[in-house]
């Protein structure tokens, strides 16, 4: 072997060695630069009114990956609009030394929202027995030139309490969050998937049952939503001509399955309104659940039946459907020239 092979092969242990010790300064560099950026942003919140809290915290997962367990976390704001309180028994959020902004969080033993009450709701309970998630910038908005944070959620075993039960088995929500306010109401602001399987209501509705097989939404909100007051943000919005686009909606319940897309909107007493295009298959089977109900009276229901009849056509798999437009107004819902249903009155409190 000739001489500057031998010197190579030599220098090679400590060039790897040198390498080393220069990730592992690089790792606990960033570690601290992590245990800053957390106690800095908690001190930021608590200034802000928020409180903010843990037992105890560590940074851990050498060497190729950053691991921060929390312990007893609550995050909460008492007094706001809504007050509220957060907490899980323990919190473990992960990410890549070289990727500080794309982070990967877990809550494997659940977590717990409680809301406080408003004059027109009783107070709002929400148990986990799951909860993951992440938190990274949007790649579509920074290949576009802008900045906005992607944040995704998904729990197991949720129950809502608010003066009536829910339960999801699984429910997921991605939300692409804006860093800045819209041009125009012609722009998108932010945008939202929800999914939900196993929706068990308060109540079964009959003739479809108490839950709802799948539920799937995808929106987008045009124009900005300011900060402030609930109601007077959603009057600026819908002044500015704010809108509600629904990409896709899919809904599986019993007999009835649902697609729908169209634009919805606030009225002048912030009530939806908005108009859509639905395809839908099992509606004698919703018509049979409202008067069921009590919400339908059977008169009227035989003639939404007989109407909506008119517009049904063999589907693919034979069974009837029907595409017509789906509608929102004055507090109702109409398919086609049918009345449905009432809309619950929404207080925004």
């Amino acid at each position: 072997m000739r001489r500057p092979a031998r010197l190579a092969l030599l220098a090679l242990p400590a060039l790897l060695i040198i390498l080393a010790a220069g990730y592992a300064g690089f790792w606990y560099w960033t570690a601290d630069r992590a245990r800053t950026a957390l106690q800095d942003w908690a001190e930021a919140r608590r200034v802000e009114g928020f409180a903010v809290g843990w037992d105890r915290y560590a940074i851990g997962g050498f060497p190729w990956t950053l691991r921060l367990t929390i312990e007893k976390p609550v995050f909460g704001k008492a007094g706001a609009d809504p007050g509220f309180e957060a907490r899980a028994p323990e919190l473990v959020a992960f990410a890549r030394p070289w990727a500080l902004r794309h982070w990967r969080f877990t809550a494997s033993q659940g977590g717990r929202l409680a809301i406080e009450p408003g004059q027109a709701r009783p107070a709002v309970r929400a148990l986990a027995a799951r909860l993951a998630g992440s938190i990274e910038p949007d790649s579509e908005a920074a290949s576009a030139g802008g900045k906005s944070t992607r944040l995704a959620l998904a729990a197991d075993g949720l129950t809502i309490d608010a003066g009536a039960h829910l339960a999801i088995e699984h429910a997921e929500a991605a939300a692409v969050l804006p860093q800045r306010a819209a041009a125009s109401h012609l722009d998108t602001w932010a945008a939202a998937t929800v999914r939900g399987a196993g929706i068990t209501l308060p109540v079964a509705v009959a003739p479809l049952g108490a839950t709802i097989d799948r539920l799937e939404a995808q929106i987008a909100i045009k124009g900005s939503i300011p900060a402030g007051n609930r109601r007077q943000a959603l009057e600026a919005w819908r002044q500015d001509g704010g809108t509600v686009e629904v990409e896709t909606l899919d809904l599986d319940w019993s007999k009835l399955a649902l697609s729908a897309k169209g634009t919805l909107a606030l009225d002048e007493t912030l009530q939806p309104e908005g108009a859509l295009s639905a395809s839908i298959r099992g509606y004698d089977a919703v018509i049979d659940a409202l008067v069921g109900a009590g919400t339908l009276k059977a008169g009227d229901g035989a003639i939404a039946k007989l109407a909506l009849g008119l517009l049904a056509k063999p589907g693919p798999d034979g069974a009837a459907q029907i595409t017509a437009p789906l509608t929102l107004q004055n507090g109702q819902v109409y398919i086609g020239p049918a009345r449905l249903a009432r809309l619950p009155l929404f207080t925004w409190e």
